[in-house]
């Protein structure tokens, strides 16, 4: 796991824009704290910063240069399985030095080509630069895991793996992307297509690679998730594909040469992770898990983990994060995550990832993309009984509906159904009347536009709606594990995103993943082994909650959340013509409150350091006074 920083252009560049380039390795030096290195060409200049996951010799540093002198790399993620790509490349004629999976990598580029990518089981962005043809090669993973993004100045294209690492070039315009902000305050989301809160910088579509040559950039998309709905015969053959998958995919993420730990939550996917770890490899008695607890509310998982943790003898190291802790390091967290986030989860994600580093921790396992795969969101009821009424399956229907009702799943269920039956004037009036605190012009102005209404929204099937999933929700979710986990210098490995895992599942029939009103079926028939009944026998799904009622309505953040509402106001009436706190829900003052301190620190101010990318604390006057917000 690093950083990259690139300078591209055809006209020569110079001592300024390498001095940018170093300005942009600093920016981004939590990314990569063990090693830096510039390399300078005529057109062309890389940088890189290094977190040492796999051979930890200088034989990692990059950029890495091929033998023969003409191809330069800058890479960041895993390469998880190196070892047999290296074996394969070797059996036809390649020789190796390192034992990176960096090496492995270009070598792999060199033989084959962008033909590559389809070998490749990690998480990834890379770029190489040909030096001969004066050509730029870039690329990410099938599911968006690891960030690039870039942008266009002149004559001159920056590409960098965090936004903010782009305030670091001189005279850089920033001005708000108005349909990205729509996308959060209507939908919760961000990261959708090439967008980002910045409309001069871009993101490089997750499964897509690109050439640059001179000034014509050219994007091709390698991967996309698609669902065929194979009938798989007979089901424990399934079950033991499902279990030998994913057990492959936990082993090649263990792979590591540093100490290594593990996110656990009450859920199946993260104790199923755990569990695989403890049935398939030897680990110690001390192996360390990490939880963010809430003792005393109702969502709290910490009974759960202490069932698991009977079954399987692991340490369990816990942090609670308070809504004072969330307020006093809400700056940095912001500028971490560069763009805005729609709930206080992630926030307690970054305070597990904050544990996890203090304990000696440099690679942790995370569960994320569980639900994608084996339809974990209960509203994902929905979608299915839709896909049961279009196929004129009433029977079928009726038993799902009732079985949903006795099981006493979620009332999102019920609303997602009966949104996915109205025309399309009563959807855009249902979902306006959820957010009376943006302009009706605003809000007619970009509903159009929005993938997540005319996509997302729109499935027909739950196969469908996972598809969607994973083009219009997931990368959004591991933006913000990266950004939590590189704040701190920390790789986070997803065993649920092993894309032959995906793409086993995404073809299984949907009927194996619902049934009986019962989400992850598939999951709990193939895996439950793994955990223990009190985790399998659940019917509510938590999902990394956090109070955020209760610390919204402390007096700190209503004082905060007032004065973000008055900056808002003020700076962006056409978006925000009257904001009345009193009507607000919980997440949304925590979305006000996410967007005005953004907007502060990646548009308003002029110069960035790396002050802020650590947490701070200030000082018990200022926490009592609420004091986090420019006037």
């Amino acid at each position: 796991m690093c950083g990259i920083a690139l300078c591209y252009s055809p006209v020569r560049v110079g001592q300024n824009e390498t001095e940018t380039i170093r300005r942009m390795n600093a920016l981004q030096r939590h990314r990569g704290p063990d090693d830096e290195g510039i390399s300078v060409h005529a057109h062309c200049i890389l940088g890189h910063v290094r977190l040492a996951i796999i051979d930890l010799t200088d034989a990692g540093h990059q950029p890495f240069v091929s033998t023969d002198g003409r191809f330069e790399l800058v890479y960041n993620g895993e390469i998880y399985n190196y070892i047999e790509l290296r074996y394969e490349l070797t059996a036809l004629g390649w020789q190796f030095h390192t034992q990176t999976d960096t090496e492995v990598l270009l070598t792999a580029w060199q033989q084959f080509g962008p033909s590559c990518l389809d070998k490749l089981n990690g998480m990834f962005a890379f770029a190489v630069y040909d030096t001969i043809e004066n050509m730029l090669f870039f690329a990410r993973d099938r599911f968006g895991i690891k960030p690039l993004y870039y942008t266009h100045m002149g004559h001159h294209w920056y590409f960098a793996s965090e936004i903010k690492t782009f305030l670091a070039i001189p005279d850089f315009q920033r001005t708000l992307n108005y349909q990205a902000l729509f996308e959060f305050l209507v939908f919760n989301r961000t990261d959708i297509g090439e967008s980002t809160f910045l409309e001069e910088i871009n993101r490089l579509p997750k499964g897509h690679y690109a050439l640059l040559n001179n000034e014509e950039l050219t994007l091709r998309q390698w991967w996309k998730p698609s669902s065929q709905n194979t009938e798989f015969q007979p089901l424990q053959s399934l079950y033991e594909s499902i279990d030998e998958t994913m057990t492959s995919s936990v082993a090649l993420r263990l792979r590591s040469d540093v100490p290594m730990g593990t996110c656990l939550s009450g859920g199946l996917d993260s104790s199923i992770i755990t569990g695989i770890v403890h049935e398939h490899h030897a680990v110690e008695t001390d192996f360390a898990t990490f939880t963010a607890a809430f003792p005393g509310y109702p969502f709290d998982e910490t009974n759960y983990i202490d069932a698991l943790n009977r079954k399987y003898h692991f340490r369990n190291i816990r942090t609670m994060p308070l809504a004072e802790k969330c307020l006093d390091n809400f700056a940095a967290f912001v500028r971490c995550q560069d763009e805005p986030t729609p709930s206080p989860s992630y926030f307690a994600q970054y305070e597990v990832m904050r544990l996890a580093r203090e304990h000696g921790i440099t690679v942790m396992l995370d569960g994320q993309g569980g639900d994608e795969n084996f339809a974990g969101h209960q509203y994902m009821h929905a979608y299915h009984l839709l896909g049961l009424l279009y196929a004129r399956r009433w029977d079928k229907a009726f038993h799902e509906g009732w079985n949903i009702l006795r099981r006493k799943q979620e009332w999102l269920t019920w609303q997602t159904f009966l949104y996915g039956l109205l025309p399309n004037s009563l959807k855009k009036q249902s979902i306006r009347a959820t957010r009376p605190f943006i302009s009706a012009d605003f809000f007619q102005h970009h509903i159009g536009l929005s993938p997540v209404y005319n996509q997302f929204l729109n499935a027909r099937s739950l196969n469908d709606s996972i598809v969607q999933h994973f083009k219009h929700k997931l990368e959004h979710l591991l933006r913000a594990e990266d950004r939590n986990s590189m704040a701190f210098s920390i790789e986070a490995r997803v065993p649920y995103l092993d894309y032959r895992l995906v793409e086993l599942l995404l073809n299984i029939p949907e009927s194996l993943k619902i049934h009986a009103g019962e989400t992850k079926r598939l999951q709990k028939q193939a895996l439950g082994k793994y955990t223990v009944p009190e985790i399998l026998n659940r019917t509510d799904k938590v999902g990394f909650a956090t109070p955020v009622r209760e610390w919204m309505q402390t007096p700190i953040w209503q004082a905060h959340t007032q004065r973000s509402a008055d900056f808002l106001h003020n700076r962006l009436p056409d978006v925000f013509p009257t904001i009345r706190l009193a009507t607000l829900n919980p997440i949304d003052c925590w979305k006000l409150n996410q967007v005005a301190e953004w907007i502060t620190i990646f548009i308003d101010e002029k110069k960035t350091d790396n002050s802020n990318l650590r947490p701070v604390v200030r000082s018990e006057a200022e926490v009592k006074i609420g004091a986090n917000r420019p006037a």
